[in-house]
């Protein structure tokens, strides 16, 4: 009879956790809510491309990271001004296709523009500059310097 008694007393608790489950499951009638993205990458607007020439793309191009420095990379109002100079390491006259990327602290890519540096003899120097009409905060500027012989 204690052998009875024990699977009562086990089974009743067990049927009831049961029940109180199944009446917590949705049964497929109850419209179930939207998920809803909330990363910052969907309050972002699109980013913004503005290249004549995809990057590497050029016959006989040559990276010159090198050559270029960056002198501002600051936001004014709703637009980014990046401007900077290249010198020409080579010994032969060359141009520069400069492609400024705009990052914002995860590395996603806000804008990509392209600046032309037009021929620029050996040694000398050129400046470039670019307005980037991107209003969001915190960005970082990065460069893709490419070097072609005139």
């Amino acid at each position: 009879m204690k052998l009875r008694t024990r699977l009562v007393a086990t089974t009743v608790p067990l049927a009831i956790l049961a029940l109180t489950l199944a009446g917590c499951t949705n049964n497929g009638t109850e419209a179930q809510p939207e998920p809803t993205e909330s990363s910052a990458a969907a309050e972002q607007t699109p980013g913004i491309t503005d290249i004549q020439d995809a990057p590497g793309t050029g016959e006989n191009l040559q990276g010159a990271l090198a050559d270029s420095t960056v002198d501002v990379c600051e936001r004014a109002g709703d637009e980014w001004t990046v401007s900077g100079s290249v010198i020409n390491s080579t010994d032969t006259a060359v141009t520069y296709r400069i492609y400024v990327s705009l990052l914002n602290g995860a590395n996603d890519t806000r804008a990509l523009t392209q600046v032309d540096v037009d021929v620029t003899e050996p040694g000398a120097s050129a400046d470039w500059t670019i307005a980037i009409p991107v209003a969001e905060d915190e960005l970082s500027c990065v460069l893709r310097v490419e070097r072609y012989e005139s």
